[in-house]
């Protein structure tokens, strides 16, 4: 299988993209909208009642943006254990794995004392009682699109388009989580003191490292804070890169938005840019880990570096692990840095470790290398 599209350009040019953005007209009252209708809910973390046809594994259900009903899986600590930290984790644009099995995933995390709440937004298997399916709608081009037109012809609607109808979904289930966790830790049956504060990280591969910019961005800090976040080759980011040749959106999400684009006025692009998350990422402050792909097409590689290049988190507290290829069917070598960056993930968010002191472990294998750091590793560092 030949590789993915370099777009011509060499790893240290891919790795060092800087988009050149401007916020579109109405991105300022557009987000500001946002954040006043998200503030205004209440979302509670609930049994999946009733189920949910569409994937049926969901445990948990929660109420966003709208009243729209969204369901997630959680998986807690080993009974006995109380949670000290809780993570949402949302899924990529095929979303075709069931939730229980992303959950199960993430059981060497929850042993670790994170309760994962793995989320599905809405219009995907598991979150459709009050869309329907959104994935195979025939009257749209997929998923991406629902709502956009709206949009495009009333501006200041945030509540129409579903990329930020599903950034509100990403907020209101870390709003309900960290509700659910602290109700638990304040349960006189459980010890509270073992955990002062339980903090909420924030992870998303692909799509969902899209939806984890801006919800990381935008969600309003008396609502919900997210104290770490892991983005996995983000995408939604520089926009006017990837339609100055649409060539570039040939695949995923890009290449039904580039389908529509065609059949709307030019204003449509100020509408996309809304949802820029090379713009967004400034606003992104915390410690952050990123996976990057020196090729990718589905998520341009290009793209996915603009975002980690213009994160607001000082250079000391962001950090990004590269891997070959995203998005394609891996060399050997090519999967072990994608496992090498679940393990590094992993120890990033642990709550037992201070983020800085780990990734100062990880040093040495961020560029290359196929083994974790050892114990001799990290003494040889000085850490």
């Amino acid at each position: 299988m030949p590789p993915p599209d370099d777009f011509g350009l060499s790893p240290v040019a891919t790795l060092a993209h800087v988009a050149e953005l401007a916020p579109a007209p109405m991105h300022r009252p557009f987000w500001s909208r946002w954040r006043d209708d998200v503030g205004a809910c209440l979302p509670r973390l609930g049994p999946a009642e009733p189920e949910d046809p569409s994937d049926p594994t969901a445990t948990h259900q929660l109420e966003s943006l709208g009243g729209v009903r969204v369901g997630c899986a959680l998986e807690l600590p080993p009974t006995g254990t109380l949670a000290c930290a809780g993570l949402i984790t949302t899924h990529g644009y095929e979303a075709n794995e069931p939730l229980e099995e992303a959950a199960r995933r993430l059981k060497g995390l929850a042993a670790r004392g994170v309760a994962v709440l793995v989320l599905r937004v809405r219009g995907f298997p598991g979150s459709q009682l009050d869309t329907g399916d959104w994935t195979g709608d025939p009257a749209s081009l997929g998923w991406i699109t629902q709502g956009f037109p709206v949009v495009l012809n009333r501006p200041a609607d945030a509540n129409a388009w579903s990329l930020p109808l599903a950034v509100a979904d990403v907020a209101c289930a870390a709003r309900a989580l960290r509700d659910w966790l602290e109700s638990r830790a304040n349960s006189p049956h459980t010890k509270a003191q073992e955990c002062s504060a339980i903090p909420i990280f924030l992870h998303g591969e692909s799509f969902g490292g899209g939806l984890a910019v801006m919800a990381a961005a935008q969600t309003p800090a008396d609502f919900v804070r997210f104290e770490r976040v892991v983005l996995g080759v983000p995408t939604f980011g520089d926009w006017a890169w990837r339609l100055a040749d649409p060539a570039r959106m040939a695949f995923g999400s890009g290449k039904h938005l580039i389908s529509m684009l065609r059949a709307l006025e030019p204003s449509a692009s100020d509408t996309l840019a809304l949802c820029d998350t090379a713009l967004h990422a400034s606003k992104v402050r915390v410690p952050t880990l990123c996976k990057l792909a020196l090729r990718d097409e589905v998520v341009p590689a290009p793209c996915a570096a603009a975002v980690y290049n213009a994160l607001g988190a000082d250079p000391g507290r962001k950090w990004r692990v590269l891997v070959p290829e995203g998005h394609t069917e891996p060399s050997l070598a090519c999967a072990r840095r994608h496992a090498l960056f679940e393990r590094c993930m992993a120890d990033f968010l642990d709550p037992a470790h201070d983020p800085l002191t780990v990734m100062t472990k990880w040093e040495s294998v961020l560029i290359e290398g196929g083994r974790a750091p050892t114990s001799e590793d990290t003494s040889s560092t000085g850490a």
